[in-house]
């Protein structure tokens, strides 16, 4: 039996909202934007726990931190709601979890 044919790609035009996840500062974290949310991953090399993190959300900056270690900060490509912005570390403490919630649902071009 033959292999089918090659999958569709969409010609042309505009496609969809890019959500597909993008990677900053050299790989130390990666982010994806969906509608209002974005959700970002950060991976760490040994196991963390909630003690070595600190994370400061504001509307429109955001500082993260690690074991002292400064990883993000900065200014963000549009502004979030602080309320609903919040963050886990995944089983294992492998990676640092941020999930952000945009006040508007317009794509940003970049996260920082």
């Amino acid at each position: 039996g033959g292999m089918g044919g090659m999958g569709g790609g969409k010609g042309g035009g505009k496609g969809p909202a890019d959500d597909s996840e993008k990677a900053g500062e050299g790989g130390k974290w990666h982010w994806q934007q969906k509608g209002e949310e974005i959700q970002l991953r950060l991976p760490q090399e040994a196991a963390i726990t909630k003690k070595d993190v600190e994370i400061k959300f504001k509307r429109s900056t955001l500082l993260v931190k690690v074991k002292g270690e400064t990883i993000i900060d900065g200014t963000m490509g549009g502004n979030v709601e602080v309320d609903e912005c919040t963050w886990c570390i995944a089983p294992g403490g492998t990676e640092l979890q941020v999930m952000l919630t945009k006040q508007q649902e317009a794509e940003w071009p970049r996260f920082l």
